[in-house]
């Protein structure tokens, strides 16, 4: 007779799964400790489910957010809706309308700032802000207030500040490579989003007195407005943690970028031959006859590792002038590859396979959770959170949905999914101490 997972209590499975074993029930789950393919299918879904996970990597290191930065990103989404609610009433007919405010995210972002929790109040704030902003320039377009220079000002005035910041942090000056390195991750992010929201589609058409000025609609003026109010937090906040890494330094910083820009060289050239996606699947599965578990599992690792033929090493591209962004890039990329490679030698999956047992993957989120508490430990350097944030979120997201199965998604669909997130967010993070060394001068 199957057990069933509810008359097992949750104390019972994970003590037994930390390496004890009490009767009864705690004998099944012995049996999944030392033997988890033994263990009925049902019974390991859910034995892998309540797994102790890694916590997430905000809980273990994020840039500090101020209170006045926090609220400051609140009242302009405030004053965002209020206007644009207020714009409306004078509209007859919205049935053009996209969203209404912010969609309940002002509300949500007002009480985490109230509660103290000002990085959440900084995401809802920039959240909402992609749908209150919408609202708000598809307003002014229905009133004719389209105002393109006036746009095109903005969008100047963001991208100068962007420019007085990069400036700003040249040389990039570190005093603990560890910590200041995580911080320059986060101003160069927001830099960059701020400047790609800043750049829309037809600045420099306006800018040019011998083009035609773009002919936008509404939707194209709500999207513009989204944009460059998302923009001027993103710069703000860019700016806000560039003064608080100020506010670390000492007189024993010094210059980095020359050890960054040889990292550049060192590790683009070792990324020079890494093989694109489709060679990569080309290689281990070809044209088959047949798509099965053992050719999901292999089009899932080279999806998750490698680039497409149209892309660089890195998921998207990155500014010059962002060099520690680029060197993030790069580093993530040499561990991909050599993650891959790892995870193919150690892959439970046959090329005959028509099933997956679900015990491979208990056994090796209880291997994950091992390499985990060994490279990160329960006091991370900054840096290597930054550093191993997928490979964390590959053993955070290896859990088996039964009810997310259909006709086109099938049991081993999923639970190889989950499996194949554990293994490579272990192989991840056994590669992940080798560039941590070589960027913060520790090899």
């Amino acid at each position: 007779m199957v057990p069933d997972p509810s008359s097992i209590s949750r104390r019972q499975l994970l003590g037994g799964l930390a390496g004890g074993a009490t009767l009864g029930s705690g004998a099944l789950v012995a049996t999944g400790v030392t033997r988890p393919t033994a263990l009925p299918n049902v019974l390991t879904d859910w034995a892998t489910n309540y797994y102790p996970t890694p916590p997430a990597p905000s809980s273990l290191w994020q840039p500090t957010v101020t209170e006045a930065h926090a609220r400051e990103a609140v009242e302009l989404l405030a004053e965002t809706e209020d206007e644009a609610l207020e714009r409306w009433d004078d509209i007859e007919d919205d049935d053009g309308r996209f969203v209404t405010g912010s969609g309940g995210w002002l509300s949500s972002a007002e009480e985490s700032l109230e509660d103290g929790e000002y990085e959440d109040a900084l995401s809802r704030a920039r959240y909402g802000m992609r749908f209150a902003g919408e609202d708000l320039g598809r307003v002014r377009a229905e009133h004719g207030e389209e105002d393109l220079e006036a746009l095109a000002g903005r969008a100047d005035a963001l991208l100068e500040r962007v420019d007085t910041v990069v400036d700003d942090i040249e040389g990039r000056p570190v005093a603990d490579p560890e910590r200041d390195l995580a911080w320059y991750v986060h101003v160069e992010s927001e830099l960059q989003r701020g400047r790609h929201l800043a750049q829309f589609r037809g600045l420099e058409e306006i800018h040019d007195d011998d083009s035609d000025p773009p002919n936008y609609d509404s939707r194209n003026i709500g999207e513009i407005t989204s944009e460059l109010l998302r923009a001027e937090i993103a710069v703000e906040t860019g700016e806000q943690y560039r003064d608080r890494l100020w506010e670390l330094f000492d007189s024993t910083e010094a210059p980095y970028d020359d050890h960054l820009r040889g990292l550049l060289e060192e590790f683009g050239t070792e990324l020079e031959p890494m093989p694109t996606r489709d060679e990569v699947e080309d290689e281990y599965i070809g044209d088959p006859e047949e798509y099965g578990p053992y050719e999901f599992a292999h089009s899932r690792l080279a999806q998750w590792c490698f680039p497409t033929s149209f892309s660089p090493p890195w998921r998207r591209d990155i500014d010059e002038e962002f060099l520690v962004l680029e060197v993030l890039a790069l580093a993530r990329g040499l561990v991909d590859w050599r993650a891959h490679e790892y995870a193919v030698a150690q892959l439970e999956v046959e090329p005959d396979d028509e099933a997956f047992d679900p015990g491979h993957i208990l056994a090796e989120k209880r291997r994950g959770k091992s390499t985990y508490d060994d490279v990160i430990g329960s006091d991370p350097a900054p840096f290597m959170v930054v550093l191993s944030e997928e490979g964390i979120g590959n053993l955070r997201i290896a859990d088996v949905r039964r009810d997310s199965w259909d006709d086109r998604w099938r049991p081993w669909n999923e639970r190889i999914q989950a499996y194949l997130n554990a293994l490579l967010g272990r192989a991840r993070l056994q590669e992940y101490p080798a560039p941590y060394k070589a960027i913060t001068n520790k090899r």
